[in-house]
């Protein structure tokens, strides 16, 4: 998929990905009004953006695709709960 087709599900708070990016994931977390990077490389880690980095390769790739939590996760608006 192309950039464009997966922005909406982004703004509905729902998890995006690339192919190319491998171990990585973002979504918008609307209570916070930020984006979410999502690393699951060695040990996982978040980082909250006020706004969204997107290289040229980014938008012009097309290999998004919009991923979907695991249900056993989801609460409301399709946010994540933290395992602890």
């Amino acid at each position: 998929m192309k950039l464009s087709e997966v922005l909406d599900a982004l703004m509905e708070g729902k998890p995006i990905t690339r192919a190319a990016w491998e171990q990585k994931y973002m979504y918008y977390d609307k209570d916070e009004n930020v984006f979410v990077y999502h690393y699951c490389e060695d040990e996982e880690r978040e980082l909250v953006c006020w706004g969204i980095d997107f290289e040229p390769h980014d938008v012009i790739a097309d290999d998004w695709d919009i991923d979907y939590w695991d249900t056993d996760h989801i609460v409301d608006d399709n946010k994540k709960v933290d395992e602890e």
